[in-house]
């Protein structure tokens, strides 16, 4: 991929498109809500639209005397107010943070204060209660998304009127592909998140994904289901999307089937990409074959996707889903590619220009099946440009000419990967080292169980036990038989050093805002 020495992710997505008589007119964005009993299109825009929107929000906080470079928080749910904000801030020079609305107070104030944001966009509802005494010194401004006639609290303003005051015509100061454009945040080591900063060079380094995961062709619709301000929904559901000239749906509301499942069909979705936990309702919803009616490709990523669950929605809809694996530092770069046959266990290869490898300790390549540290070279452009204010975990994950992802995986000799799981979830019991993953998909294929988390239970001094969480589908189960069936069952699919030795019963599995099993927390709910 060669890209030229100045390159802006706004401009390329954005105005490229609204300047071009075959793709001005061309719905960009298609936003939906839905209430649970009813779905309805709240706004459609097309590129020409969304250049005059950025434009002016450019002007706005042009206007607000910010130094370049100053970071912006975005709180907001996906609504179309949030990729405007977005590339209004790309454009004016200034670096937009998406963080998710679910967070408390005290995590949003760590996030504004380790990056000294000089301005906060969110909603009326979603503006945090806060004494003046807790207000982070750097922020300068806040900015509310707000209905129409609302007086907004002291000290802060209206969106809507910013806009409408500003104008649509503006000009982006050039930039180097290599020039930090925006950050997302992160789980950092002893509980503080950290700031990954990506290039405006990552965006078209998706080009391969988006040719090979998403088949992307003219005339798609591409309806990502996460929440924006993670970068599988950002990325692969949003910008990459607008630098092809394609068209995004942008969803706010419930998901269960009954929501989505109407969105899908009446936007007529070609494109689907989702998470494994949403895929199992749909796969049981008997009108989902009708929901998925002009659907071509369906995506997953976040978590593995289970073999029962794929299974059940080939089924019911005659699709297949195809994985693909990332992080926050380098979003999608491992995929199962459309047209390409699925290799079982496999989480897909590597996109052409990603240069991805397995590596031993001492950083040289791993053979063929030997479990090491999934990497990429540090000059891939899709890996991030660093953390901020975290030298000592950049230093970790930066070693040599690679790129440490921190993720255990294999490579066969046919290029495919095998994901075992992070480094530090990986369970050694018995002399042997185990993927907690492989425990949980044996449980999960039991009809008893709707979700699993295994991990290593050190129950005797120098002795590691394999137990497992189990979240059942049926709360009135008789439990010790349960326990009982379960662990017999497990024995029957696991190797003896790999099956569960306890099981205990949970009503939920604490996951992340992105729907990850956190085996760390989990570990808490073992016995002393």
């Amino acid at each position: 991929m060669a890209l030229p020495d100045l390159y802006n992710i706004a401009l390329d997505c954005i105005d490229k498109n609204a300047q071009s008589l075959l793709n001005k007119h061309k719905t960009a964005l298609l936003c939906a809500e839905s209430t649970g009993d009813q779905t309805f299109e709240r706004k459609r825009l097309t590129f020409s639209n969304l250049e005059g929107l950025t434009n002016r929000i450019a002007n706005a906080l042009k206007n607000l005397s910010l130094p370049k470079g100053a970071r912006i928080i975005l709180r907001l749910p996906n609504c179309p107010e949030f990729p405007v904000t977005f590339l209004g801030a790309v454009k004016a020079g200034l670096i937009p943070i998406p963080t998710s609305p679910l967070l408390t107070w005290s995590e949003l104030r760590f996030m504004m204060e380790d990056s000294e944001a000089a301005v906060l966009v969110t909603t009326t509802g979603l503006l945090p209660e806060f004494p003046d005494s807790e207000r982070p010194s750097s922020l300068k401004e806040i900015l509310l998304v707000s209905p129409l006639g609302q007086t907004p609290p002291p000290g802060s303003r209206r969106w809507e009127d910013l806009l409408k005051s500003s104008e649509p015509v503006f000009q982006t100061e050039p930039t180097q592909a290599s020039d930090p454009a925006f950050w997302l945040y992160t789980s950092g080591t002893e509980g503080r998140p950290k700031a990954v900063i990506h290039a405006h060079r990552s965006i078209p380094a998706h080009d391969s994904r988006m040719r090979l995961w998403q088949d992307a062709k003219s005339g798609n619709v591409i309806f990502n289901t996460s929440a924006l301000n993670w970068s599988y929904a950002l990325t692969a559901g949003l910008l990459d999307v607008w630098r092809h000239g394609l068209t995004a749906v942008v969803y706010e509301g419930p998901s269960s089937p009954e929501a989505l499942g109407p969105v899908i069909r009446d936007l007529s979705v070609t494109t689907f990409m989702s998470v494994p936990g949403i895929y199992r309702r749909l796969a049981e919803h008997p009108e989902a074959k009708n929901f998925f009616s002009k659907v071509r490709v369906c995506l997953s990523a976040g978590e593995k996707l289970s073999e029962e669950v794929h299974g059940h929605f080939l089924q019911n809809t005659g699709l297949e889903i195809r994985e693909g694996l990332g992080m926050t530092e380098h979003s999608v770069y491992l995929i199962q590619g459309v047209g390409s046959p699925l290799v079982p266990g496999s989480c897909g290869k590597g996109l052409p220009e990603e240069k991805t490898a397995i590596l031993r300790p001492d950083l040289s390549v791993a053979s063929p099946g030997e479990i090491g540290i999934l990497a990429s070279r540090r000059d891939s452009p899709g890996v991030m440009l660093g953390y901020h204010r975290r030298p000592d975990e950049e230093a970790k994950a930066f070693q040599g000419e690679w790129f440490l992802s921190g993720d255990l995986a294999s490579q066969d000799a046919e290029g495919n990967f095998f994901f075992v799981g992070r480094s530090d979830d990986v369970i050694t019991a018995g002399g042997y080292r185990i993927s907690p993953m492989e425990v949980e998909a044996a449980l999960n294929q039991h009809p008893l169980v709707l979700e699993s988390a295994a991990v290593g239970w050190d129950k005797e001094p120098g002795k590691t036990l394999i137990a497992a969480f189990v979240v059942l589908k049926n709360k009135s189960e008789d439990l010790d038989a349960a326990r009982a069936g379960l662990l017999s069952f497990a024995a029957g699919r696991l190797a003896r050093y790999k099956a569960p030795r306890e099981i205990f019963f949970v009503e939920t599995l604490p996951k992340t805002r992105n729907g990850k099993i956190q085996r760390a927390e989990v570990k808490n709910y073992l016995p002393k």
